[in-house]
Protein backbone atom coordinates (compact mmCIF):
# COMPACT_ATOMS: atom_id res chain seq x y z
CA UNK A 1 0.00 0.00 0.00
CA UNK A 2 1.33 3.42 -0.94
CA UNK A 3 1.39 6.27 1.57
CA UNK A 4 1.12 9.98 1.09
CA UNK A 5 4.38 11.85 1.53
CA UNK A 6 5.23 12.80 5.13
CA UNK A 7 8.40 13.86 7.13
CA UNK A 8 8.83 12.07 10.48
CA UNK A 9 10.76 13.70 13.29
CA UNK A 10 10.17 12.41 16.78
CA UNK A 11 11.47 14.14 19.91
CA UNK A 12 10.90 13.01 23.47
CA UNK A 13 11.36 14.65 26.83
CA UNK A 14 15.00 13.58 26.69
CA UNK A 15 15.37 15.02 23.16
CA UNK A 16 15.22 11.66 21.42
CA UNK A 17 14.79 12.37 17.72
CA UNK A 18 14.05 9.89 14.97
CA UNK A 19 13.97 11.24 11.44
CA UNK A 20 12.55 9.25 8.54
CA UNK A 21 13.32 10.56 5.08
CA UNK A 22 11.51 9.06 2.10
CA UNK A 23 11.11 5.86 4.08
CA UNK A 24 10.07 2.94 1.91
CA UNK A 25 9.69 -0.77 2.59
CA UNK A 26 8.99 -3.46 0.04
CA UNK A 27 8.20 -7.14 0.45
CA UNK A 28 8.97 -8.88 -2.85
CA UNK A 29 7.20 -6.68 -5.42
CA UNK A 30 4.72 -5.01 -3.04
CA UNK A 31 5.49 -1.63 -1.46
CA UNK A 32 4.07 -1.60 2.07
CA UNK A 33 5.44 1.87 2.86
CA UNK A 34 6.51 4.32 0.17
CA UNK A 35 8.23 7.71 0.56
CA UNK A 36 7.03 8.20 4.12
CA UNK A 37 7.96 11.34 6.07
CA UNK A 38 6.15 12.88 9.05
CA UNK A 39 6.78 15.00 12.14
CA UNK A 40 5.90 13.69 15.59
CA UNK A 41 6.05 16.53 18.11
CA UNK A 42 8.27 16.16 21.14
CA UNK A 43 6.94 14.62 24.35
CA UNK A 44 3.89 13.23 22.58
CA UNK A 45 2.08 9.92 22.41
CA UNK A 46 1.22 9.00 18.84
CA UNK A 47 -1.28 6.43 17.64
CA UNK A 48 -0.85 4.57 14.35
CA UNK A 49 -4.17 3.33 13.04
CA UNK A 50 -5.05 1.36 9.92
CA UNK A 51 -6.57 -1.81 8.55
CA UNK A 52 -4.65 -5.09 8.56
CA UNK A 53 -1.89 -4.94 5.98
CA UNK A 54 -1.70 -1.15 5.99
CA UNK A 55 1.85 -1.15 7.34
CA UNK A 56 1.43 -0.46 11.08
CA UNK A 57 3.64 -3.31 12.23
CA UNK A 58 6.12 -2.67 9.44
CA UNK A 59 6.49 0.93 10.62
CA UNK A 60 7.02 -0.17 14.23
CA UNK A 61 9.65 -2.70 13.14
CA UNK A 62 11.44 -0.06 11.07
CA UNK A 63 11.45 2.43 13.94
CA UNK A 64 12.83 -0.19 16.32
CA UNK A 65 15.58 -1.30 13.95
CA UNK A 66 14.02 -4.76 13.64
CA UNK A 67 13.71 -4.15 9.88
CA UNK A 68 15.86 -2.14 7.50
CA UNK A 69 14.31 0.21 4.91
CA UNK A 70 14.25 -0.82 1.27
CA UNK A 71 14.77 2.82 0.37
CA UNK A 72 15.14 6.07 2.30
CA UNK A 73 16.78 6.46 5.68
CA UNK A 74 16.18 6.53 9.42
CA UNK A 75 18.49 8.62 11.60
CA UNK A 76 18.56 8.73 15.38
CA UNK A 77 19.63 11.50 17.74
CA UNK A 78 19.72 11.66 21.53
CA UNK A 79 20.22 15.12 23.02
CA UNK A 80 21.30 16.36 19.57
CA UNK A 81 23.96 13.67 19.21
CA UNK A 82 23.66 11.03 16.53
CA UNK A 83 23.09 7.48 17.71
CA UNK A 84 24.20 4.59 15.54
CA UNK A 85 21.41 2.26 14.45
CA UNK A 86 23.17 -0.68 16.11
CA UNK A 87 23.10 1.14 19.48
CA UNK A 88 19.42 2.09 19.48
CA UNK A 89 18.39 -1.06 21.34
CA UNK A 90 19.65 0.62 24.53
CA UNK A 91 16.96 3.30 24.33
CA UNK A 92 13.96 1.28 23.14
CA UNK A 93 11.47 -0.99 24.85
CA UNK A 94 8.86 -2.78 22.82
CA UNK A 95 5.88 -5.11 23.13
CA UNK A 96 4.38 -6.72 20.04
CA UNK A 97 2.82 -10.01 18.89
CA UNK A 98 6.06 -10.92 17.08
CA UNK A 99 8.34 -10.35 20.08
CA UNK A 100 8.65 -13.28 22.41
CA UNK A 101 9.45 -14.39 25.94
CA UNK A 102 11.74 -17.22 27.03
CA UNK A 103 9.17 -19.98 27.29
CA UNK A 104 11.15 -22.14 29.72
CA UNK A 105 11.38 -19.30 32.28
CA UNK A 106 8.77 -18.35 34.83
CA UNK A 107 7.82 -14.69 35.32
CA UNK A 108 10.40 -14.10 38.05
CA UNK A 109 13.21 -15.55 35.95
CA UNK A 110 12.09 -13.52 32.93
CA UNK A 111 12.13 -10.29 34.95
CA UNK A 112 15.55 -10.99 36.49
CA UNK A 113 17.01 -11.96 33.10
CA UNK A 114 15.68 -8.76 31.52
CA UNK A 115 17.14 -6.57 34.27
CA UNK A 116 20.62 -7.91 33.51
CA UNK A 117 20.49 -5.96 30.26
CA UNK A 118 18.18 -3.01 30.90
CA UNK A 119 17.33 -0.84 33.87
CA UNK A 120 13.86 -0.52 35.37
CA UNK A 121 12.27 2.94 35.56
CA UNK A 122 11.44 2.79 39.25
CA UNK A 123 12.66 1.01 42.35
CA UNK A 124 11.01 -2.38 42.06
CA UNK A 125 12.01 -5.85 43.19
CA UNK A 126 10.84 -9.04 41.55
CA UNK A 127 7.99 -9.58 44.03
CA UNK A 128 6.61 -6.10 43.40
CA UNK A 129 6.83 -6.76 39.67
CA UNK A 130 4.91 -10.05 39.96
CA UNK A 131 2.21 -8.27 41.96
CA UNK A 132 1.94 -5.55 39.31
CA UNK A 133 1.47 -8.15 36.56
CA UNK A 134 -1.11 -10.06 38.64
CA UNK A 135 0.85 -13.32 38.35
CA UNK A 136 1.40 -14.04 42.03
CA UNK A 137 -0.79 -17.14 41.85
CA UNK A 138 1.37 -18.58 39.06
CA UNK A 139 4.72 -18.48 40.84
CA UNK A 140 7.10 -21.05 39.38
CA UNK A 141 4.88 -21.76 36.37
CA UNK A 142 6.76 -21.78 33.08
CA UNK A 143 5.69 -19.10 30.59
CA UNK A 144 4.98 -21.75 27.96
CA UNK A 145 2.00 -22.82 30.07
CA UNK A 146 0.58 -19.29 30.42
CA UNK A 147 -2.57 -18.23 28.62
CA UNK A 148 -2.21 -15.72 25.78
CA UNK A 149 -3.50 -12.96 28.06
CA UNK A 150 -0.97 -13.77 30.79
CA UNK A 151 1.89 -13.67 28.28
CA UNK A 152 0.60 -10.37 26.95
CA UNK A 153 0.49 -8.84 30.44
CA UNK A 154 4.04 -9.98 31.13
CA UNK A 155 5.36 -8.56 27.85
CA UNK A 156 3.57 -5.25 28.35
CA UNK A 157 4.76 -4.84 31.94
CA UNK A 158 8.38 -5.51 31.01
CA UNK A 159 8.21 -2.95 28.21
CA UNK A 160 6.41 -0.34 30.32
CA UNK A 161 8.72 -0.65 33.33
CA UNK A 162 11.94 -0.61 31.28
CA UNK A 163 13.85 2.65 31.52
CA UNK A 164 13.49 3.43 27.81
CA UNK A 165 13.42 6.74 25.96
CA UNK A 166 11.21 5.32 23.22
CA UNK A 167 8.35 2.91 23.94
CA UNK A 168 6.85 1.04 20.96
CA UNK A 169 3.58 -0.83 21.42
CA UNK A 170 2.09 -2.88 18.58
CA UNK A 171 -1.44 -4.19 19.15
CA UNK A 172 -0.94 -3.96 22.93
CA UNK A 173 -4.39 -5.24 23.93
CA UNK A 174 -4.90 -7.91 21.27
CA UNK A 175 -5.07 -10.79 23.79
CA UNK A 176 -6.53 -8.90 26.76
CA UNK A 177 -10.09 -9.10 28.04
CA UNK A 178 -11.85 -5.95 29.24
CA UNK A 179 -10.57 -6.28 32.81
CA UNK A 180 -6.98 -6.63 31.67
CA UNK A 181 -7.38 -3.81 29.15
CA UNK A 182 -8.25 -1.57 32.09
CA UNK A 183 -5.15 -2.91 33.88
CA UNK A 184 -3.00 -1.98 30.88
CA UNK A 185 -4.48 1.50 30.46
CA UNK A 186 -3.96 2.22 34.17
CA UNK A 187 -0.35 1.02 33.99
CA UNK A 188 0.30 3.01 30.81
CA UNK A 189 -1.02 6.17 32.44
CA UNK A 190 1.43 5.67 35.33
CA UNK A 191 4.39 5.27 32.96
CA UNK A 192 3.78 8.10 30.47
CA UNK A 193 6.34 10.55 31.82
CA UNK A 194 9.84 11.13 30.44
CA UNK A 195 9.51 9.03 27.31
CA UNK A 196 8.09 9.07 23.81
CA UNK A 197 5.45 6.51 22.91
CA UNK A 198 4.09 5.16 19.64
CA UNK A 199 1.07 2.84 19.71
CA UNK A 200 -0.02 0.87 16.64
CA UNK A 201 -3.47 -0.68 16.87
CA UNK A 202 -6.86 -1.36 15.30
CA UNK A 203 -8.56 -0.78 18.66
CA UNK A 204 -9.44 2.88 19.09
CA UNK A 205 -9.48 2.45 22.88
CA UNK A 206 -5.72 1.96 22.71
CA UNK A 207 -5.38 5.60 21.63
CA UNK A 208 -7.04 7.12 24.70
CA UNK A 209 -3.81 8.77 25.87
CA UNK A 210 -2.55 9.71 22.41
CA UNK A 211 -2.06 13.36 21.51
CA UNK A 212 -2.83 12.58 17.89
CA UNK A 213 -3.36 9.61 15.59
CA UNK A 214 -2.09 8.88 12.09
CA UNK A 215 -4.22 6.65 9.87
CA UNK A 216 -2.30 4.55 7.36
Amino acid sequence: MLFHTFVISFISLTSMKITLENLSKRYLYDWIIRDMNHVFTSNSITGINGINGSGKSTLIKLLSGYLSPSEGSISYELNQKKVDRSDMYQYISMAAPYTDLIQEYDAEEMFLFHTKFKKIRKQMDVNQFIDKVNLKGNKGKQIQFYSSGMKQRLQLAIALFTDSKLLLLDEPTSYLDNTNKDWFYSLLEEELNDRSIIVASNDLDDFRFCDHTITL
